[in-house]
Order: structure tokens, then sequence, then C-alpha cells
């Protein structure tokens, strides 16, 4: 969070603040508004000349002067004033805060400056780290329909929230700053869906974290940003002792490669060796083909060339498919089915993939959750985009469901 500069601070305390006429009012009604002493307006008058001059320790002395005569709400309020703008005028913290509390405390105080004048308290506490009186201030501020500068009050409530360890209000008011940037024609920033994941996963709720991401990448679709959202998600998702098994990794890799988000040597390495560990040489083939394409698989290779030569070999050695099809009818359950289908997305014959798998599901005995993601990665590579997001909804929980939901992301953004 970017905090108020002091510069800030003076400006809207010095232009919003009122002066006190050192002459007699001129009307009946503005007498009866300024109920201060002659003697009081006297005094006050030197400490605005040295204000006006930005003589602030002229005014410092002048107002020191000025406080024993104070009497009645009308003389402390303007007290309270003069506190304020010589505290900015000198840079002193620790005068400005005692300042703003008096104002807000002061009932003289006119209701359009409380919003600014919680608003600057607000951001005093959170550079202090005391976050649950910030929330205070910030939130009274928005009530009174403060709206400061550069700044969005939702998200300066959402972090000082977080800060202060209320991981779930902060992350509903992210949430509820973001739908304001919509309902305005807005985009919210990308740091915004960043820092709620990142609190998210901090606080150990993977499962809201990977959904932050999912909600990133939607709202901020690029290659770079799919990478990044997607790293994140692996490197979170082996936390704790935890790992992704080699199909959860393989899907995810596969996310990467249709968002163009494949950086270099080592995520081509990664993919070819999973897709022909998982017993897929045409995907394994494939990939290492784009990567030298790109150019960013060097040719020859010593770590993928063998790999590419084993996967050529293997692929030769596969018993056609047409045979598996035959097999994956005849069978009981659904298991031939579903690895009929996983040779045939490997091999991007996608009608046929989908075809396997809905007769995996079909005949059951199958890991549904699994077979659906699957389905859904067809659908969508196919271009049936309503087909894919429902295969890729039913599949719910854990790991699976957080990378059905990342697949998910990618089918809203290309639809």
């Amino acid at each position: 969070m970017k905090f108020v500069s002091k510069a800030a601070l003076a400006g809207v305390i010095l232009l919003g603040a009122p002066t006190l006429t050192v002459v007699a009012p001129a009307t009946a009604q503005q007498a009866a508004q300024i109920k201060v002493s002659q003697n009081f307006r006297k005094g006050a008058a030197l400490v605005e000349s040295a204000i006006q001059a930005k003589n602030w320790a002229a005014a410092k002395a002048q107002l020191d002067v000025l406080k024993p005569t104070a009497s009645g709400e009308d003389e402390k309020y303007y007290i309270d004033v003069f506190a304020l703008q010589v505290a900015v005028g000198l840079n002193d913290n620790a005068a400005m805060v005692p300042a703003l509390d008096a104002l807000i405390a002061n009932p003289k105080t006119p209701q359009a400056d409380l919003g600014r004048y919680n608003f600057f308290r607000g951001d005093f506490a959170d550079k202090a780290k005391q976050y649950a009186q910030a929330v205070t201030y910030y939130q009274r501020a928005r009530d009174l329909g403060y709206a400061p500068n550069g700044a969005n009050l939702n998200l300066l409530i959402a972090q000082a929230q977080i800060r202060g360890g209320q991981v779930a209000p902060g992350v509903a008011a992210i949430d509820a700053a973001i739908k304001a940037e919509e309902a305005a024609g807005r985009k919210a920033p990308e740091a915004w869906y960043k820092f709620a994941a990142s609190a998210l996963y901090t606080s150990g709720n993977k499962a809201g974290a990977a959904q932050w991401l999912s909600r990133q990448v939607a709202a901020h679709p690029s290659a770079d940003a799919w990478r990044s959202s997607l790293l994140v998600f692996v490197e979170q998702a082996g936390t704790g002792g935890a790992t992704l098994d080699a199909d959860e990794r393989l899907d995810i890799l596969r996310l990467m490669r249709a968002t163009g988000a494949m950086a270099g040597e080592s995520d081509y390495y990664q993919y070819a060796e999973a897709a022909q560990r998982r017993g897929l040489p045409w995907e394994a083939r494939a990939v290492i083909d784009e990567g030298r394409a790109s150019g960013k698989v060097s040719k020859p290779n010593p770590r993928l060339d063998p790999i590419y030569t084993q996967a050529t070999g293997r692929e030769k050695a596969e018993v056609p498919l047409a045979q598996e099809e035959k097999r994956a009818a005849a069978a009981a359950n659904g298991t031939v089915a579903m690895a009929t289908g996983d040779a045939y997305l490997a091999s991007r014959n996608l009608p046929k993939a989908i075809e396997l798998y809905r007769l995996a599901l079909q005949k059951g005995s199958v890991d549904t959750n699994l077979v659906n993601t699957r389905l859904g990665i067809a659908l969508a590579l196919a271009g049936q985009k309503a087909e894919a997001k429902t295969a890729l909804s039913t599949v719910n929980g854990g790991t699976r469901g957080e990378i059905a939901r990342f697949w998910l992301a990618w089918v809203d953004q290309a639809a």
C-alpha cells in the first residue's frame, strides 16, 4: 500500500481549513456563526498571519499564547484547526495525530470535513501498524462519503484488515472494491488480485488462493500472468510436505501450453518428461517439436533429444488406438476407455478423446474428477466452450478442483 504523503496531507488540510476574519463580521448572520471574543480574535489574527507567511515557528509560539485564552466551542474549534495547520507546517507527526483526534471529536467540526480528517487519521494508524484503528477510521471516512485522490478506501480497509490478521473480511473488502470498480466501468488493478491471493495462501487457504489466482488471470490475461499464477499455484500446492501428483502436474503443464506460458527449455523438459512418464509419447514428441519451432529449445539438446528419440520410438511401437477403442467398448468398466481417451488427447485427436472420456464416465469405476477434467480440457481445446465449462464445473474438491478452476478461467477468457 502507498501511504498518503505529507505533501498531500498539507494540501488537503491547508486548502480546506477555515479562516477567522480579523475584522468584525460584515453581517449579523456571520456574527452568529462565529462566536469568538474580541480578545481571542486579536490573538487568532497573529496566528493566522504567521500561518499565511509560513512562519511556522512564530505560528506555534502565537498559538501557545492563544490556547489558554480559548473558551467556548467555537474558540476551541479554531485552536484545533490552528494546531493541525501548524503541525503539518512543522512536519510534526507527533502533533498531527492529537490535532486530528481533537478535530474529529470537536462538535463544531463541519460534517464535510470529518471524512478527510478520519481518512488521514486512519493513514497515521496504518503507518503505525495500528491496523484495527486504521480500519475504524477508514470505514468512518468511507461512510462519510470521503473519496481520496489516488487511493481506494475499500482497498485500504482490506489491506489494513489483512495486515491485522483479519484475512476473510479483508479479502471480502477487496472483492467489494473490485466489484465497485467494475460497476463504474473500470478494471481493478492486477495487484489487488495478487494481494488477495497472497493473503489467502499465507493464511493456509490454498483453495481460496487458487480461486483468486484464476480470477487474476481472467481479469488480466497474458502469457506472463498465466505463467506467474500457475507457478505460484504449483509452489504453494507443494508446501507442507504435499506435492502435485503426476496427473495434476501434467494438466497444469497442458494449461501452460494452451495459454502460451511456456517460457524456456526447462518448461519443455518438464512437460515432455511428464508426458513420457505417463506413457504418452505423442504428446512428449509434439511438445519438443513446438519448443524447437519457437526457438525456445535448442537443437541439438542433451536433455531433450534423448526424450524425443524415446518418444518417437514408443509412438511407432504403440498398439493402434482403434484396437484399444474396441477393448474399451467391450470392457466391463471405464478404465480402458479412460486410458484410450488419454492417448487420443495426447495425440490431439480431440473428437475421439471426447468420445472415449464420455464412455469412461458411462461405464464407471474411474476417477470422475480426473476424467471430467480431461474431458473438459479436450472440449476446450476443440473449441466447445459451453460443453467444456459443464464438464469442468463438475470437478470438485482438492487440488484437482483448483486445476479445473484454472481451466475454467481460460475457457471464459478464450470465449
